[in-house]
């Protein structure tokens, strides 16, 4: 579709657009383009997606100060990726791994998209803090549930949504998440396919719920098929040298395991370099695979299986779900869950077949 449309306004030294404009070369009208530009009320996804594409080919650019005044919103997120170094205050905005950098570049495009701005806040920023910036709301990236932002008078006066369940104390109404539970449970499933009997599972601290989900789908798995259950935890921040002294403790145990289920990348790939230096065979001897995916991941020899989250979807839905509850503060939760896909590689190629990317 191309927009034709002669403007008129002048701004300073150059033609502008408004949003009359806009609802004129949309063939909307005026409340419905203001709706979908400052993403209040209720409109059809093949509208709103024809008034953006409209917006953008006339290069309409809002007037925020205007959009303010008007809706008596700062048109700011903020969002907080909760640490993972317990409740203690710290200036990491983000941990090492390419799951936060792409969730956060998801929710910055959905802001965008309403033209919204995203503040990333260090770990632990409070409330009064926080309230300095008149943020319209708050997304926290996997919370435990004590971090200073829940807080009861907060959670009152401004929206929040979670990307995960918490696990202490009473969570946000909206909650944006994988289906851990299938997804451990299908890492397992291509285990088994894969010749392994005894996998074993590495985890970081039971605080997130994402890790509850895992442990939760290990257990049931394993007691169905009469298993031991194999499981190290190694605390609240995963490591390479965490990794590996969770695979020299179960390498001990007689039977070994045959397969590690890692939660994280960072502890899939310490578990790959220590098995490797002691020159196990990946994976005829030993199967490697990570709950979740990185680019990291693909780099190492061999290649290792894991389970992409679709970070950048989760931040994207995030975004949404926070600028639906600013629009309706009274509306109902907006719980929303992405899907998961697992990517097989050569680390648990037992079979000889070899990886799909």
């Amino acid at each position: 579709m191309s927009v034709n449309l002669r403007v008129q306004t002048w701004d300073g030294d150059r033609l502008s657009v408004n949003i009359r404009d806009v609802a004129i070369a949309a063939g909307v009208s005026i409340t419905t383009v203001s709706h979908v530009l400052s993403g209040q009320g209720r409109v059809a996804e093949k509208t709103r997606s024809r008034v953006l594409q409209v917006a953008s080919e006339l290069a309409y650019r809002p007037n925020v100060h205007a959009q303010q005044l008007v809706t008596r919103r700062s048109r700011m997120m903020a969002i907080q990726v909760a640490s993972f170094t317990g409740p203690t205050n710290t200036r990491a905005l983000l941990p090492r791994s390419d799951y936060f950098l792409d969730l956060l570049n998801g929710a910055a495009a959905a802001a965008a998209d309403f033209g919204c701005a995203l503040m990333l806040t260090p770990p632990n920023l409070d409330a009064l803090d926080l309230a300095g910036f008149a943020v319209d709301g708050v997304i926290m990236v996997d919370p435990r549930g004590d971090e200073p932002l829940f807080n009861a008078k907060w959670q009152s006066s401004r929206p929040m949504v979670t990307t995960g369940r918490v696990t202490i104390g009473t969570g946000a109404r909206s909650v944006v998440d994988n289906d851990h539970l299938t997804a451990a449970t299908t890492v397992l499933d291509h285990l088994e396919r894969e010749g392994y009997q005894r996998p074993a599972l590495i985890v970081t601290s039971t605080s997130r719920s994402y890790i509850v989900d895992m442990l939760d789908a290990y257990r049931a798995w394993a007691e169905t098929r009469g298993v031991e259950q194999l499981i190290v935890e190694v605390g609240e921040t995963p490591s390479e040298s965490a990794a590996a002294k969770a695979l020299t403790s179960l390498l001990e145990r007689s039977p070994a395991p045959d397969a590690i289920f890692a939660s994280s990348e960072e502890l899939a790939l310490g578990v790959l370099h220590e098995a490797q230096q002691r020159g196990i065979d990946i994976p005829g001897t030993l199967g490697v695979c990570s709950a979740v995916d990185s680019s990291t991941l693909q780099l190492t020899t061999p290649q290792v299986t894991g389970t992409m989250l679709n970070p950048g979807e989760i931040g994207r839905q995030a975004a949404k779900a926070l600028l639906e509850l600013a629009a309706e503060p009274e509306g109902g939760p907006h719980h929303r869950t992405v899907a998961t896909t697992l990517c097989e590689r050569d680390s648990t190629a037992r079979r000889g077949v070899r990886a799909r990317s």
